[in-house]
This record gives C-alpha cells, sequence and structure tokens, in this order.
C-alpha cells in the first residue's frame, strides 16, 4: 500500500516537472502577446525587449523595473515613457501601460501609435469611452489610419455592444484599406452567434 503511494506521487512529481518545463519552453518560444494587428501585428515580449530569436527569455519584471527606472530618471523624455509604455503593452500589463503611454503623451501629443496602443489597452481594461475618444483623435491627426478605425470597431462592439457602429466602421475600413490584416479578424468579430440574431 505504502508502496503504491509512494509510486504514484512519482509519477505526479515527474509530470508536474514535465508539464512546467513544456509551458516555460513554449512561453519562451512565443512570448506574451497581444493578439491584435497593431502595428503590423503583436511582438512578443522578448522580441520587444530588443532579443534575437532564440535567445533565452529575460526576466520580464526585470525588465520592467530597468525601463521604470530609466523613464523615471529622466521624467521629460517621452521615449523612455514610450519605452516602458510599449514593453508593459506587449506583456498585457494594459492598466500601467496606459499610465505610461499618458505620460508620454503629455510630451508627445501626435504620437499616432502610442496613441492606438493606449486605445486598445482602454478598450481591454473596460474604458471604451476614453479608447474612443483617443482613436477619434487619432482620425483627426491621419484620418483612416487603419488600425485606429480596427480599433475604433473593437471598442464599438467589445466595450460599447454597438454593433451597428462597429460594422460601419468596418465598412469604412474595408473601403480605403481592403487588404488590411485585421478585417478578416473583425468579420468573424462581428458575424451574429448561431442561433441568434443581431
Amino acid at each position: 500500500m505504502r508502496r503504491d503511494l509512494i509510486v504514484t506521487a512519482l509519477i505526479f512529481i515527474v509530470i508536474g516537472f514535465v508539464g512546467g518545463y513544456v509551458f516555460t519552453r513554449q512561453a519562451g518560444k512565443s512570448g506574451a502577446t497581444l493578439s491584435s494587428p497593431l502595428m503590423g501585428g503583436a511582438q512578443s515580449a522578448d522580441e520587444a525587449m530588443g532579443l534575437p530569436p532564440g535567445h533565452p527569455p529575460m526576466d520580464i519584471s526585470q525588465r520592467i523595473i530597468e525601463l521604470r527606472q530609466e523613464a523615471e530618471r529622466n521624467p521629460d523624455d517621452a521615449v523612455a515613457a514610450l519605452r516602458l509604455a510599449d514593453f508593459l503593452f506587449e506583456v498585457g500589463r494594459c492598466q500601467d501601460a496606459v499610465a505610461w503611454y499618458e505620460r508620454a503623451l503629455a510630451r508627445a501629443p501626435k504620437e499616432i501609435d502610442a496613441r492606438i496602443k493606449m486605445a486598445s489597452c482602454l478598450t481591454e481594461i473596460g474604458q471604451a469611452d476614453a479608447a474612443i475618444r483617443h482613436l477619434n483623435t487619432v482620425l483627426e491627426l491621419k484620418p483612416n489610419e487603419p488600425h485606429a478605425l480596427y480599433h475604433l470597431a473593437v471598442a464599438y462592439l467589445r466595450g460599447k455592444q454597438n454593433r451597428a457602429e462597429a460594422e460601419r466602421i468596418y465598412r469604412r475600413l474595408r473601403q480605403v484599406n481592403p487588404n488590411f490584416e485585421g478585417l478578416d479578424d473583425l468579420e468573424r468579430l462581428l458575424r451574429p452567434p448561431a442561433g441568434g440574431g443581431r
């Protein structure tokens, strides 16, 4: 009886180690990403840190500390704040990313990519109205910017549950940029659920 328990415990330990190893290998290979076509596709966390493909993953928390220290040493440097905000965005720390994007945009208000990423984060954390305001600001600066239109449609669909407005923006995006890489994803999001109406 006792030997059976020991054998069972050893099997679970081995399975745990193998599962942990496989998980960390997969996480290291793929990195953390946000699934959006933003800026030509999501980067892995390792790519955001400037690591070459195949490089062992760095400690994300250590990298955040380094970037934060750099940004705090240079409080007037929008680039340092953006570097930290972008990294936080890439690893899915949206709430923290928003604060650093706000800081960067206070110094560089026409930074379109940062404003779009911040809007994506705002939608993710349930602040669709703020996301929509920022995306409309982008469209004032650069009408028909495809990433702004994509994220505006997502904000209306997921954040405001306004399918009609999301579909209108989707049609505009398809018209102005028919080859945009996020169109198929957006079309799937807009498809009514099976068995239900709009």
